[in-house]
Parts: C-alpha cells; structure tokens; sequence
C-alpha cells in the first residue's frame, strides 16, 4: 500500500462488493520497544459477528469471503496487519485443494501480495481470469501486480479491458492505463490521457483519489514537482487512510527539502511502517533520535519473521544515516519484486551513493528496455556518469 499501483487492489477490494518461520530470535534494542498491542487483536461487535457466522457454518464459501473481507478492512483502517495473516490462514485450506471460490482466491491472492509474493499472485489471479474474464475485482487487482512488477505491457491490457468495461471501471481503466503507458516509454500520452478524462461529477471519492495520484505521479516524473504535490494533497485529502497517498506526498516533499510540510503529513497515530520511516526521515535531530530505532526495530522483527515486504524502507532508512551498503543490498533486493517510481529513485541513490557499477548498469539497462521516464532519476543517474 505504498503507490498509485497498490491503490489499484484497494479498489478491486471494492468493486468485488458491489510466513514463514523465523530463522532467529527477535530481541529489539530498544527495551521499551511495543512487539505487539494483544488488545488490538480483540474483535469488535462487527467482526465478532462475522467470526460465529463462519464458525456456525463453515462449509459456506460465502462466510469465509466475508470474515476474509473484514479482516481486510480492520487491517487496512486500522494499521493492524495480523489481520491479513488471519484472512490468509483463513482461505488457505480451500485455496491450497483447489475448492476456493473465486472471491476465495482473488483474496487469498491479495494476502500474497500484501506481503510481496507478487508471482503466486497473479497465478491465482490468471487462473480466475482463465474462467471468468469479466471478474472485474480480479483484472484490476492483476493490473495492479503487474505495474508494481514493471510488466508494462501486460498491465496495459488489463487497463484497457478495464476501460473498455465502461460503467464505474472506465475511470480506473484510464488510470491505470496512463500508469502503463508512462512506464513503457509513453509519459506524455499518459498524462494527456488523464487531462482529457472528463471526471464524472459522481465520482467515487477512491477512484478520484486514484486519479489525482496518478496524475500526481506522472507530474512528478515529468519534473513538475509542484502539480504533482497539488495532486497528492488533493488526493489525500480524498483519501485520509490511504497510506500509499501519504508516503507518496511525504517524499515528494522530502524531495524538495521541505521537512517541516513532510513531518505534518506523516504525523499520524499509530503509523504503518512505511510511514514511520517518512517521520524518522523527516524528523529533527532530537525526535529522530527515538524514531530511527522503532523503525529499524520493526523492520527487523518483520526479517526475523522471514518477511521482507519493506525492503524499500529499510533502504530509505539506511540511506538516511548514510550506511551505503546496507542501502544499495535492500535497495538491489527491493527491485527484484517492485519496479514502482520510489523503488526506481532508491536504487539509483543507493548505487550511486555505493558507486556500484553493475547496480548502476541494471537500472540504466531497465529503463532503457522499459522506456521508464523520471527527471529525479535520469539527474541522480547523470550525476554518476556513465558508471
């Protein structure tokens, strides 16, 4: 949930309604590091009522999708991520003899790609599109997976049925088409998609934040910092819980050196990881100080859990304090998975803060191929020479 793409599963989450083991031991460094809030795990009245509505009748496909879909929403409204394991161990049974349904599956698959197993998936979702090609919820939720793994071309396809579908998919269809295009080599015809998109006047607030966050990212890739921040605000403003939107926005500000605007975005109760590292990033001297650790702690209780779903993160962080190699290993790993515009900048500032050679003639070759266009990274790329 860090990217224009990631919004792209939320909406498919949407529109369908209408672990491995640790290798050690995690011992964080900080003595009054929380591990985990037990009463956050507690059910309230609503998710209660879908836990005994299962448990009464467990053979119902339909109560599994629905505690599966609560899980979700109280993860995703309330930063609580067990409750993606829950609905994942919940719907694995079905999933793993071959009798999910197909909401089974698409959500299963969403489990996968909260924590970055973006191949297994789409596989799920292949199959689901292989019977039932009109699965909305499923297309759009695969486009998703693939411009988050730079499979331009295919998410292109999915845009476009998505687009040819009409009703309330066309604006998400053009989105996310514009998102394709500007990643395979097209910048400018993705951005004049979107000016030319007439919004509809009952316009989802999520699909227009999808919008503005799209168009947000195409500015800001085209070298117009200032249209993109708008768009982000905007977007935000639309979409308060979104944490995709406000990392975005908090880095487009980093990026500009306005610390002071980055921190009152990111300053929020009970942040996600992702966001806690933009606060640690943003923070003064003193408060960085308490926020550094809690972020390395959690990202070291997720490595000691065998997760690695905050690569990106833990690139930024270590790029912060200025440890090269540890930023260029997580960096370099990040971009095997996710190839989305934060992870691209990353990788270019790691390997040319490291001078790594060969990490800057990976990056150089993928745009090249893709035709992946970025100001901020062609004058970080620039400023290393030819490597």
């Amino acid at each position: 949930m860090k990217s224009p793409a990631r919004l792209l599963t939320m909406l498919a989450f949407a529109a369908a309604a209408h672990a491995a083991a640790a290798s050690d031991r995690f011992v964080p460094a900080d003595p009054a590091f929380v591990v985990a809030d037990v009463s956050r795990a507690a059910p309230d009245p609503a998710l209660r009522a879908n836990i005994l509505a299962w448990q009464a009748n467990r053979a119902d496909q339909s109560t599994s999708v629905a505690l599966a879909e609560a899980y979700f929403e109280r993860a995703r409204t309330r930063r609580e991520p067990m409750f993606v394991g829950r609905a994942e161990a919940l719907l694995a049974p079905a999933v793993a003899d071959g009798r999910g349904s197909a909401a089974q599956r698409r959500l299963y698959a969403e489990a996968l790609q909260f924590r970055h197993d973006f191949a297994a998936a789409e596989t799920l979702l292949d199959g689901i599109l292989a019977t039932t090609p009109r699965d909305t919820a499923a297309r759009t939720q695969r486009a998703s997976i693939r411009l988050v793994r730079g499979d331009f071309a295919g998410a292109r396809a999915d845009c476009a049925q998505l687009v040819a579908g009409g009703d309330g998919t066309a604006a998400i269809g053009v989105a996310c088409l514009a998102e394709a295009l500007a990643g395979s080599g097209s910048l400018g015809r993705g951005r004049a998609l979107l000016s030319q998109f007439p919004l509809p006047a009952t316009l989802d607030p999520a699909v227009h934040a999808y919008l503005l966050t799209v168009r947000g990212e195409l500015a800001e890739r085209a070298g117009a910092a200032d249209a993109a921040i708008v768009d982000y605000g905007a977007a935000l403003a639309l979409a308060p819980g979104s944490d995709a939107i406000r990392a975005a926005l908090a880095d487009a500000l980093l990026a500009r050196g306005e610390r002071d605007s980055a921190r009152s975005v990111a300053e929020i109760e009970r942040p996600s990881v992702a966001i806690l590292v933009r606060q640690a990033l943003a923070a003064g001297d003193a408060a960085r100080t308490q926020l550094r650790p809690r972020a390395e702690n959690l990202l070291a209780l997720e490595r000691s859990r065998g997760d690695a779903a905050h690569n990106r993160e833990a690139a930024m962080l270590a790029l912060g304090a200025g440890q090269l190699d540890v930023a260029l290993a997580a960096a370099r790993a990040n971009f095997q998975t996710q190839r989305e515009l934060p992870d691209v900048r990353i990788l270019a500032r790691a390997a040319v803060g490291a001078r790594d050679a060969a990490a800057l003639r990976t990056l150089r070759a993928w745009m090249a191929d893709t035709g992946f266009a970025d100001a901020v990274t062609e004058g970080i790329l620039a400023g290393a020479g030819r490597g």
